[in-house]
């Protein structure tokens, strides 16, 4: 098999791997907190899998994939902020 539908192969498997995990978190016994980070962290695992390989990041020069990748933990950071609501219902 050419090398290049290789890649395109193993990026589409691990993708759907990670999918798979996904659904399954929902059948762990853990904290809805603890769910939420592990399905951040596939979230973010799979988005950059998509990037470097179906968007091509991978051949860019460092400084550009720099660039795309800097507002990352500006939503990781969001997103913990947004973690102390978790707890909060409108009905009381």
């Amino acid at each position: 098999m050419d090398d290049h539908k290789s890649i395109y192969i193993k990026n589409a498997v691990w993708l759907a791997i990670l999918t798979l995990l996904e659904v399954g978190v929902a059948f762990l016994s853990i904290s809805r907190m603890g769910q939420i980070v592990l399905l951040f962290a596939f979230a973010a695992t799979k988005m950059m899998m998509v990037a470097m390989i179906y968007m091509h990041l991978r051949y860019e020069t460092k400084v550009l994939q720099w660039i795309l990748f800097i507002p990352i933990p500006a939503g990781i950071l969001f997103t913990v902020a947004l973690m102390y609501d978790i707890p909060f219902s409108w009905v009381g």
